[in-house]
């Protein structure tokens, strides 16, 4: 059965290739969002430590 697996891939490298390539930039694209929004959280706490305030007020609704 393995054999033949490889040797559809050797007659199907394109189709390989464009799918190796798309999961690649899916998975990429996860990490990246997966950092981004972890990112905003981490400078928001960095924003009010940095502040050295131990109580603010926010406006209601805001």
């Amino acid at each position: 059965m393995l054999i033949a697996a490889l040797r559809d891939l050797q007659w199907r490298k394109r189709r390989f290739v464009i799918a190796i390539v798309g999961t690649g930039l899916v998975f990429a694209m996860t990490l990246v969002l997966t950092g981004l929004a972890n990112g905003f959280g981490v400078e928001a706490n960095r924003t009010v430590d940095a502040l050295g305030l131990q109580n603010y007020l926010v406006k209601s609704g805001a």
